[in-house]
């Protein structure tokens, strides 16, 4: 488990997040949106350079809820990150 994992994280933390995990699927859960429904927390569940890991992981997480929502996202740094 990465030092990510797993913790509350704003917008600007998600912009170091992304480059500390360059070249990594993220796979974030939105805690709380703003009034136009854009993410402002979040929280990493897991990253891997393999995005099926991804898929496999919410298919085996006991957490899973059709209720929340959650977000993939590579980790581009060639690219801005920006979440909405």
């Amino acid at each position: 488990m990465s030092e990510w994992e797993n913790k509350t994280l704003s917008l600007r933390d998600i912009s170091r997040l992304y480059a500390e995990k360059s070249g990594e699927w993220l796979l974030l859960e939105i805690l709380e949106t703003d009034q136009r429904n854009n993410p402002i927390k979040l929280r990493l569940l897991t990253h891997s350079t393999n995005k099926d890991d991804l898929h496999d992981f919410l298919l085996d997480h006991e957490g899973w809820d059709w209720n929340r929502q959650y977000l993939i996202v590579l980790a581009d740094p060639t690219k801005p990150c920006t979440i909405s």
